[in-house]
């Protein structure tokens, strides 16, 4: 599948990615490593609640059959607790129409809420979005409008690159683990592993950008 960036071949993207292989290769797998360790650590420490009156920052996932999958549902249920815990605190739900889906990422999240009670007076959508940075990156305007400090909820493997792609972006935010703790076996080890690989595509891709003041790649990744 092609990688593709507002509908567009994502030029930029495969560009970077090959400069990601190449700094690999020259630093002997050095460079990996230590992205590997910057996804560990929060994978392991970061506590899966938060403070009160915050924003709840839900990070979308493809859906099987129009409904969240296991990792979206565990976001969810953890976005659900915060929101049951502290009545001043709203959820933005991140995503849209990905795979063979007919709704957003962001609406079936929406259904599983109003499902469980919560009011839809506290939840908001961004619909627009098809990866990760587009989630933080379509939802920075209202993020910055409401004021409040930002709690982004997603699985443990998957952490360490939402607060980098926030960050990047200018959004400072605060990670809230789906997970009530992290548990090693073979399936969470690759994703961590294929993590590592993601944040080192974006670090290689972002330092590119700034090197060569490469306007348009630094509005895209910060």
């Amino acid at each position: 599948m092609l990688l593709k960036y507002k509908g567009k071949i994502d030029t930029d993207g495969y560009l970077m990615l090959l400069l990601s292989a190449l700094t690999l290769t020259a630093t002997a797998g050095i460079s990996y490593f230590i992205c590997l360790r910057k996804i560990y650590l929060p994978a392991k420490h970061t506590k899966p609640h938060c403070e009160d009156d915050v924003v709840v920052c839900v990070l979308g996932k493809k859906l099987l059959n129009n409904k969240p999958d296991d990792e979206y549902l565990l976001r969810l249920k953890r976005a659900k607790q915060l929101l049951e815990k502290d009545q001043k605190s709203d959820v933005i739900l991140l995503g849209g129409k990905t795979g063979r889906a007919s709704i957003s990422e962001a609406y079936a999240g929406k259904e599983f809420l109003l499902m469980h009670n919560i009011p839809e007076s506290r939840i908001y959508l961004e619909q627009e979005s098809q990866n990760t940075l587009e989630n933080i990156l379509n939802a920075t305007e209202f993020l910055e409008e409401k004021n409040k400090k930002i709690v982004v909820v997603s699985n443990r493997y998957h952490l360490a690159r939402a607060k980098r792609l926030a960050q990047g972006l200018g959004v400072q935010v605060e990670p809230c683990a789906a997970e009530e703790f992290l548990e090693l076996n073979l399936a969470m080890v690759t994703k961590l592993a294929l993590e590592a690989l993601h944040v080192h595509w974006y670090l290689v891709g972002r330092y590119y950008a700034h090197a060569t003041n490469n306007k348009r790649m630094i509005e895209r990744v910060g």
